[in-house]
């Protein structure tokens, strides 16, 4: 029996062996995965207070445009609480974008409430982006992102960032690019934007004349906050930028029917060209009227020498103006329309309307109706071709009347005011229709004695508007 033990002793020694190494590994794995936990959880403690005000929610969901998820960020972090929403798509350029404004927001936001709390421990903010999407035509989306910004102190701020997309393609379209890259195109653009504003009755007490000035002066970067809503070109300025904060921040909103010939061509809408159509007569059908007109200008000498002779005589006329010079002379332009006399378009530059293209002839008419709008807050009226070159493609496509003459005084080829009344004479006939112009200082001389003798014949001087309807 006892050799038996001794032969048994090494077997279980070595077994109680085994058992302790066993046991001391498990005991080992045990304490050490709890202070791997501990100091997991330390870490992950120390962590979340190092970013405990960032911590959110994010959630992406579809929406009720093709191809566009809205996502939303939300923390509720009693003092720097934020709700951001911004579009997401499937190009990867568009939202790298996006989330870059995103992120600048966010993290400007966060730093700047990290340095008031260390100053007031009670300081509480708040940022909220929101989100509003604007389909055009089939794939092209304008997003706005208005961001409301409270970092404690006594008022808010607001700002606004938009982008511009080709959701087929995720091209982000610029201004530039809306515009046709024509620094002419920019120029009737800013214009139209500053006279906007400065009309507003809302908000024109609260403008800053500087602010404003060179804010909408004729540069890319002044314009790169747009969008397309529904049929018109709105503009984002920002609280305080150009306006006082009962202002608000302020958005100009341009009618495309108004800008169309400054956007690129898919950009543009379908007019209606549909022509007034001119009353029926109400008056005395035999009695004398003359309609003269003048062509070419505004001038700024002739024309104002013109208006002053008109005057005297009691005398209306049309004035048919190139928009070149409309934008050089825009206050004789107002002030042609202040005598009572109307206003006419006579194309952009003065070329032979049947030479060009279609697209060139509206361009012409276009620019010119823009540039008259602008400059005396109404609409021609009528149109004269340049040199009376005109078809009737040409005239089925412009939306007003389109009108000729019945008198040439050929007063640009002879340039003599003495030879002027005669031409008149020759010609004369009831409901005619004078051709002169206001850029030659001859025609201004010759003008007296012509109205002195058509007043003494009996003439009543009219505007072509008003002389069309006796000449149907």
């Amino acid at each position: 029996m006892q050799e038996r033990r001794k032969k048994r002793g090494p077997i279980i020694d070595f077994l109680l062996l085994g058992l302790i190494v066993t046991l001391t590994t498990v005991i080992l794995v045990i304490i050490l995965s709890k202070d791997e936990f501990k100091f997991q959880k330390i870490s992950a403690s120390k962590e979340e207070s190092k970013t405990e005000s960032v911590n959110s929610n994010l959630s992406t969901e579809s929406s009720a445009f093709p191809g566009i998820r809205i996502v939303t960020d939300v923390s509720n972090d009693k003092r720097t609480p934020f709700a951001i929403h911004y579009p997401q798509t499937d190009n990867k350029v568009f939202n790298d974008a996006v989330l870059q404004y995103i992120s600048d927001s966010k993290e400007n936001y966060l730093a700047s409430m990290k340095k008031n709390k260390d100053k007031d421990k009670e300081a509480m903010g708040e940022l909220n982006i929101s989100l509003e999407t604007f389909p055009y035509r089939e794939h092209y989306y304008s997003f706005v992102l208005t961001k409301m910004e409270y970092l404690g102190g006594a008022n808010h701020e607001v700002s606004t960032k938009t982008f511009f997309i080709n959701n087929e393609t995720g091209e982000q379209i610029t201004i530039q690019t809306l515009l046709q890259n024509d620094e002419n195109n920019l120029s009737t653009l800013a214009a139209n934007v500053r006279k906007d504003l400065q009309k507003n009755l809302q908000i024109k007490d609260e403008l800053f004349t500087d602010e404003l000035l060179k804010a909408t002066e004729p540069k890319w970067s002044n314009f790169n906050r747009f969008a397309i809503v529904d049929d018109s070109l709105q503009f984002y300025f920002n609280e305080y930028e150009i306006a006082s904060g009962a202002a608000g921040a302020p958005i100009v909103k341009l009618p495309l029917s108004l800008i169309n010939p400054l956007l690129a061509s898919e950009f543009q809408i379908a007019m209606e060209n549909v022509k007034p159509t001119n009353p029926p007569p109400t008056g005395d059908p035999n009695k004398k009227r003359i309609a003269l007109t003048f062509d070419d200008g505004p001038h700024p000498k002739v024309t104002e020498q013109i208006l002053n002779i008109l005057d005297k005589y009691h005398a209306k006329a049309t004035f048919f103006m190139l928009g070149s010079r409309v934008q050089y002379y825009p206050d004789i332009a107002r002030d042609v329309l202040a005598r009572g006399h109307e206003i006419g378009n006579h194309s952009w530059n003065h070329p032979v309307l049947t030479k060009l293209t279609q697209e060139q002839v509206m361009k012409e008419y276009n620019t010119t109706a823009n540039e008259i709008e602008k400059a005396i807050n109404h609409g021609a009226t009528v149109f004269r071709p340049p040199y009376g070159a005109t078809n009737d493609t040409i005239n089925a496509e412009i939306p007003i009347p389109v009108v000729l003459w019945s008198i040439d005084t050929l007063d640009w080829k002879h340039r003599n005011a003495q030879q002027l009344l005669p031409h008149v004479k020759n010609n004369l006939h009831n409901n005619a229709i004078v051709l002169m112009h206001d850029i030659h200082q001859s025609t201004a001389d010759g003008l007296d004695a012509v109205l002195a003798y058509l007043q003494e014949q009996g003439y009543e001087f009219v505007t072509v508007s008003e002389i069309l309807p006796y000449r149907q």
